[in-house]
């Protein structure tokens, strides 16, 4: 599978924006790593070239060289030569429900409830606003990620991150985006485990649903209050299982 750069998804397009500043070549790496770890970035897939990503990141291509040798010798990534060789993502780099349950682990219930109220927050303020703004096509879009294409707990949280990320491209805030961003980069992994969970998958479905129906009508205090539920869900799962842990 070949990927430009500009990527399909918000997510993924995320991760191509130009660096501003810090270490370059861990920077990069870094990018790379939580794309791979949140799932954007999926085993056999193709890293775009040298020259694509030093574009693509504003750096140098000796640094996107430099970066994508350690990535190598992380075994991140391999790389193959010929017409249709290049980067990819290695064959056993998929995220895992294991390696998430480690990370809620290492968290207390109070960083979890802390990263929970302010991915609240920002999604929340994004609902409100696109339900002012919405038409028809904004609507039909999110529809389009209520529920993924397969049935994994990957593509259920790709689907997820994808809908609230849409939501925050309605309401044509580059600031609420930008946040929302952020907060999913935080979250990581973590948000991968309610989807294990089959109930989970469809009362987010539901809400999702009702989100959209309110935007769709044009609701903003309804909107609001949907996405709020919707957030809360995914947090009080998590602390749920953080305390079964204990």
């Amino acid at each position: 599978m070949s990927l430009s750069p500009l990527g399909a998804s918000r997510s993924l397009a995320a991760v191509f924006t130009p660096i501003k500043s810090g270490g370059l070549v861990d920077e990069v790496c870094q990018r790379i790593e939580l794309a791979v770890e949140t799932g954007l970035l999926t085993s056999g897939q193709r890293l775009p070239n040298e020259v694509e990503l030093a574009a693509a990141l504003g750096v140098s291509a000796v640094t996107a060289r430099e970066a994508l040798s350690q990535l190598r010798g992380q075994g991140l990534i391999r790389t193959a030569r010929g017409r249709s060789g290049g980067s990819f993502v290695a064959d056993d780099a998929l995220p895992s429900l294991v390696r998430a349950r480690e990370k809620l682990r290492g968290l207390t219930r109070l960083q979890i409830s802390d990263l929970g109220l302010h991915y609240q927050a920002i999604a929340v303020a994004c609902a409100g606003v696109a339900a002012r703004r919405a038409d028809a096509n904004d609507v039909e879009a999110l529809r389009y990620f209520v529920r993924p294409e397969t049935d994994t707990p990957l593509s259920w949280r790709l689907a997820s991150s994808e809908f609230l990320l849409e939501i925050a491209a309605v309401a044509r805030s580059a600031r609420l985006a930008r946040e929302l961003l952020r907060l999913q980069a935080d979250l990581g992994t973590l948000t991968l485990l309610p989807f294990g969970d089959r109930e989970f998958c469809e009362h987010a479905a539901t809400l999702s649903e009702a989100v959209t129906d309110a935007i769709a009508a044009r609701d903003p205090m309804a909107a609001e209050s949907r996405t709020k539920e919707l957030v809360s869900a995914t947090i009080n799962w998590l602390l749920a299982a953080h305390a079964a842990d204990q």
